[in-house]
């Protein structure tokens, strides 16, 4: 079933595969047995892709609620019977990872010394499917102010932190002296340094440019902010960074407020959701919001 929710949402085989790391085949044997088992087609050929019957709209629709109902279950029988034991799997995007995530593990071990541990870094598009096949329990993730938020009914955002995005430019750009905010019109010309295609940060820094009134160049990619801020000491771009970027001293960069547009990062723990009663998660996320709160003095 969490199969067919994700050929349903990505509207084919190739693409549910590519989501959930398994090969198109996988997936094709996977909705063969689910169509005996359900007595009825749920999928039909629609162009190059596959579409929903009326059976399978119906079967989706009820998917959400029964891998709710099953979460909650879990977390129940795990707080009567285990407690806090067992194998947690988390993940988080590469600059929580390590400011977030690794701290909120270390504490974890040293709380609950009985819990497995498992870590991952990847982006929120390539663990959030992990996560909703159970390959994950725990993940890290991000979202924009500027951009609206995709609801999902199979998962629970909680807010760990809020933080501002700061232009990151050469300290020898014209506008870097001073102290004071910089306007994002006045570096229309600049060549921005962004995330890859797809990506949330690519999205955000398209959305920043629309309403500054200029198309911005996007000509450079990384997710790394570390090869981000020196493609900014290297004088090849700016760039909008967040505070959690600021890993390592980069002298050769200034930091500086939008003065015209306001645009904050939410970073946010993500798990199924029904799972947040199964005490291994209900520790996790109170670690992240002990080690968000030590970083920003809220949460």
């Amino acid at each position: 079933m969490r199969i067919l929710r994700e050929v349903a949402a990505r509207g084919g085989i190739a693409a549910a595969a590519e989501a959930l790391y398994l090969s198109p085949s996988a997936v094709s044997q996977q909705m063969a047995v689910l169509e005996r088992e359900a007595g009825t087609p749920l999928l039909e050929k629609a162009g190059r892709g596959v579409r929903l019957t009326t059976a399978g709209e119906r079967l989706v629709a009820h998917t959400e609620r029964v891998l709710t109902v099953l979460e909650e279950a879990q977390a129940d029988l795990a707080d009567i019977s285990a407690g806090i034991a067992g194998r947690l799997n988390t993940c988080a995007f590469p600059t929580a990872a390590r400011v977030l995530l690794v701290p909120a593990l270390a504490l974890l071990r040293q709380r609950h010394p009985r819990l497995t541990l498992g870590l991952s870094d990847l982006e929120p598009e390539e663990s959030i499917p992990l996560l909703k096949l159970g390959g994950m329990d725990v993940i890290v993730s991000y979202g924009f102010d500027r951009l609206p938020e995709v609801d999902d009914p199979g998962i629970d955002r909680l807010l760990l932190m809020t933080e501002p995005l700061y232009i990151a430019m050469p300290k020898d750009h014209p506008l870097a002296a001073g102290s004071g905010p910089v306007r994002v019109a006045d570096l229309r010309d600049e060549q921005w340094i962004v995330g890859r295609d797809g990506s949330p940060f690519m999205d955000v820094m398209l959305r920043v440019g629309q309403e500054a009134g200029f198309a911005a160049r996007v000509d450079l990619h990384s997710n790394d902010y570390q090869v981000i801020l020196a493609a900014v000491t290297a004088g090849l771009g700016v760039a909008l960074v967040p505070p959690l970027a600021f890993l390592t001293d980069t002298p050769g960069v200034v930091y500086r407020l939008p003065a015209d547009i306001e645009i904050n990062r939410r970073i946010v723990a993500v798990i199924r959701k029904g799972s947040g009663g199964a005490p291994a998660v209900a520790a996790a996320l109170q670690a992240l919001r002990d080690v968000a709160y030590d970083i920003s003095g809220t949460g």
